[in-house]
């Protein structure tokens, strides 16, 4: 019976240490720490000056309108051609989805329409060239996303333009005139701008220019009063490319 107790005894040691050193097992099981987060991206701003270059493709058409004594009448001639220039302006992102802004351009450009005609003895031309237009602007637009800006703009636009007519009877004499005008009206239009990086955007944008009506004669021919008027507009549509002042600097490479 002695022997009964200690062999039960020596069973319940066995027991109660398999017991403890399953426990200790349990108390060290490794805690699980997540890696640490990489740190949110900051919000791009369109708050800042900027400058750039812009280039496309513009037409529409030239208007005569033409007086001689009782009898009225006009003529109108299609214009189509290139132009680039450069950009400069401001922006506020007044509200999270909201900029407004200030935009002046200024372009060269070979926008012209022309008429020709001709005979077998005798030859003529006439028309008019955009030689140079600029805007000032105001923009206000919404964020479709924090880089892409859908705005429109609108504002003053000027110009200058050459009209000129030259006719020549073969052999015999030819005629040539040229009259330059300074030109000023409005500009209305929209784009989408997107940023490509802190300092870097593209741009599309569309413009419609009307550089009223100018007086390029007006005077009496053998005492019959003629006036000959010209108006001037055009559709633009253009792309370009801005640097934003300061973005540069900022360390800031993704979105």
């Amino acid at each position: 019976m002695k022997r009964i107790r200690c062999l039960l005894s020596a069973i319940g040691a066995v027991v109660l240490l398999g017991s403890t050193a399953y426990a200790a097992d349990l108390g060290a099981r490794p805690v699980y720490i997540p890696p640490p987060q990489p740190p949110e991206p900051p919000v791009y701003s369109w708050t800042g000056f900027y400058f750039g270059a812009n280039g496309g493709f513009g037409g529409n058409r030239y208007e005569y309108p033409t007086t001689v004594g009782p009898v009225s009448g006009t003529a109108k001639l299609n214009s189509s051609g290139f132009f680039g220039g450069a950009q400069v302006g401001f922006n506020w992102q007044v509200l999270p989805a909201w900029v407004v802004g200030v935009e002046s351009d200024f372009d060269a450009a070979d926008i012209e329409g022309m008429a020709n005609a001709s005979t077998g003895f005798a030859a003529a031309s006439a028309g008019t060239k955009l030689d140079w237009f600029g805007t000032v602007r105001g923009r206000a637009g919404v964020l479709i996303t924090p880089q892409t800006l859908l705005y429109a703009t609108g504002g003053w636009a000027y110009g200058h333009t050459t009209t000129s007519a030259n006719a020549s009877l073969t052999g015999v004499a030819s005629a040539n005139i040229s009259i330059g005008t300074f030109r000023s009206g409005w500009t209305a239009g929209a784009g989408v701008e997107y940023a490509l990086n802190p300092w870097l955007s593209f741009k599309t944008e569309y413009l419609y220019l009307d550089l009223g009506t100018a007086d390029l004669v007006n005077t009496a021919v053998a005492g019959v009063p003629f006036v000959l008027n010209e108006k001037a507009t055009v559709n633009t549509l253009k792309v370009g490319f801005n640097l934003k002042f300061g973005g540069l600097g900022s360390g800031w490479t993704q979105f």
